[in-house]
């Protein structure tokens, strides 16, 4: 794609000038450097190419800019459009975590590849197959080993998810070769590697019949419901995410012990989808917890500070405490999300951070719900 064609597709010849992308981007706030007015002017003028301005690479793709955007101007998909020609024109990239994540995205990306899905699946989960439903698990599995110094079980989360799809009787099948839905491959610009994960979930999904993909991971519902349709071919497939499931909150869990929640958005389900209401309803009336709202939340919601998985830097670090600061702030006792993305990055800041963040308690909204109902038949 030329540049032309990425200024249209992108919306940003509408682009005023007017700087209220940079005025709340949360890079600029501590690097004034980064600005996404001006790298969208860049673009409009064709100078140096825009692609060789190695600030597109601190974009974090939190979706703040085209929400307060008078002319929805996606700027999100234009730093992501820039990337793939920027590694078209031979820029090397830095990974975080020696590059790991990356290796195994493109390692599931090979056709030839099989995998244990359902090592890690506790015997009481209840699967359905065959059957035209599917569960997308995602990377929790994956991220539980690479994570592991963290002591963040991500499959907490996707185990408490498939439980309540149980309580409430949805059958669903799990993938036996599932692959990474290619999230962060995309976002940095690798499309080719994307599509060779979405290439084969499709040729996956049709040797299985599934018609039907239910997640609870927020990447993963963007990218099969957004970009899976634009990029793959031959997807036709219905996404839902589990808080659209409307059984799940008929279900009733037992009295917990009263303790105080502070919610972090994560910013797919929240800035690109609008999607506020439905976890915060489960936290509240399935988990019994007191809803502690932080400081910035819903569509002002402060990203956890995630690239994918590149240049992890002290600007990350920086968002990141400011997070960890406004959940210290309301007194809660646990800081709750629904993304495993941004449980690893705010657990690891918290870590790093010389203690003063060590009472947050971080943890998964679902494996939270989970328990409470697993108290209640207890």
């Amino acid at each position: 794609m030329n540049m032309q064609e990425i200024i249209r597709q992108t919306r940003a010849h509408f682009c005023l000038d007017c700087g209220k992308c940079t005025a709340v981007c949360p890079v600029n706030r501590f690097d004034p450097g980064f600005s996404p007015r001006l790298i969208v002017q860049k673009a409009l003028s064709n100078e140096g190419g825009a692609y060789d301005d190695a600030r597109i690479w601190s974009c974090v793709g939190c979706n703040m800019c085209t929400v307060r955007c008078n002319y929805n101007v996606s700027y999100v998909e234009m730093i992501r459009h820039l990337r793939m020609l920027s590694r078209e024109n031979g820029t090397e990239l830095v990974y975080s975590h020696g590059g790991v994540t990356e290796s195994v995205m493109h390692m599931m990306g090979k056709d030839d590849i099989k995998q244990d899905r359902s090592g890690w699946l506790p015997a009481d989960i209840q699967v359905k197959s065959p059957g035209d439903t599917a569960f997308f698990v995602g990377c929790a599995p994956y991220f539980d080993t690479i994570f592991k110094d963290l002591n963040v079980k991500l499959t907490d989360g996707t185990i408490g998810a498939m439980r309540l799809l149980n309580m409430a009787g949805i059958p669903f099948d799990l993938l036996d070769n599932e692959r990474c839905c290619g999230h962060d491959l995309l976002l940095a610009g690798d499309s080719n590697g994307f599509v060779a994960l979405g290439r084969n979930n499709v040729e996956e999904l049709g040797a299985r019949g599934i018609r039907k993909i239910i997640t609870s991971c927020p990447e993963c519902y963007y990218t099969l419901k957004v970009d899976y349709p634009r990029y793959v071919d031959g997807w036709n497939v219905e996404v839902i995410h589990i808080t659209e499931v409307p059984e799940i909150f008929k279900l009733k869990g037992a009295a917990m012990k009263k303790i105080r929640a502070a919610f972090h958005d994560s910013c797919k389900l929240g800035r690109h989808f609008k999607m506020y209401d439905g976890t915060r309803n489960l936290l509240t009336s399935l988990a019994g917890a007191e809803l502690c709202e932080m400081e910035n939340n819903r569509e002002n919601s402060l990203c956890c500070g995630a690239s994918p998985w590149m240049f992890c830097g002290s600007v990350n670090k920086q968002i990141q405490d400011e997070r960890l600061r406004q959940a210290d702030a309301t007194g809660a006792d646990y800081m709750v999300t629904s993304c495993p993305k941004c449980q690893i990055h705010l657990t690891c800041a918290g870590m790093s951070g010389d203690g003063k963040y060590a009472g947050i308690k971080i943890v998964d909204l679902y494996h939270l719900a989970a328990q409470s109902l697993a108290q209640k038949d207890g």
